[in-house]
């Protein structure tokens, strides 16, 4: 399998390891492991080659550090956090690492549409036990509890992170605008704070650093029959 690159605006390419099952029973057999890549370019275009090239499962290795300040790590970090959306949408598994900035227990809650991460690591004393709060992120996992579908001038965010369906309809060209800026992550200078603001009081955008990034992951196929969803 030809590997490709995803890089950083840093520069620094991001490093993976593809499978083509994410079953460990069969991880020995050969053509499973399909070894590492580097990838480079728009992550849900390269994520959508992975899965029409028969990856099931991606290690990342490293941590995704919410808690770095610096551009260039918050650059890193985003990509990273991008990555792990993009393959929650499409439904491949991914082995990844999260760090979150200490004094909030309940901060993971805002990811907890994402894939479980194997490990959490929270920064600071006096946080939730990290093993708890990987735990408590598994059992609660599915993959529709925060999505977005697209319509003809309109997006559609289906969020039920906090237990109940919030039901939101995007259809301002500014707001769609921003939305457009956020997917693969922005620059705080780079984008209307005031609408990047309404976002994030919804829990749908993130600040990692100087960078704000959208959150809700596509809606690539409906997980139950529509009417029951």
């Amino acid at each position: 399998m030809t590997s490709t690159y995803l890089e950083a605006p840093t520069g620094r390419p991001v490093a993976v390891h593809l499978h083509r099952d994410h079953d460990p029973a069969v991880a020995d057999i050969p053509g499973i492991d399909l070894g590492p890549a580097e990838v480079t370019g728009p992550v849900a275009d390269t994520v959508a080659g992975w899965l029409d090239a028969g990856v099931r499962k991606v290690a990342l290795p490293g941590v995704v550090d919410l808690t770095v300040a610096g551009p260039a790590e918050s650059a890193d970090a985003v990509r990273r956090l991008v990555l792990v959306r993009e393959l929650t949408s499409y439904a491949i598994e991914v082995d990844w690492s999260l760090r979150l900035p200490g004094g909030d227990d309940e901060l993971w809650r805002v990811y907890s549409h994402l894939r479980p991460p194997k490990r959490v690591e929270t920064a600071g004393d006096g946080a939730e036990d990290p093993a708890a709060v990987a735990s408590a992120w598994r059992a609660a996992f599915y993959f529709d509890k925060c999505t977005y579908r697209r319509g003809p001038g309109f997006v559609q965010v289906r969020d039920r992170r906090a237990g109940q369906l919030n039901l939101l309809t995007i259809d301002d060209p500014a707001y769609l605008a921003v939305l457009a800026q956020l997917l693969d992550g922005a620059e705080v200078t780079a984008v209307d704070l005031d609408i990047a603001r309404d976002f994030g009081e919804e829990g749908l955008v993130t600040k990692v650093g100087d960078r704000l990034v959208w959150l809700p992951h596509r809606l690539r196929r409906w997980p139950l029959p529509s009417m029951v969803v």
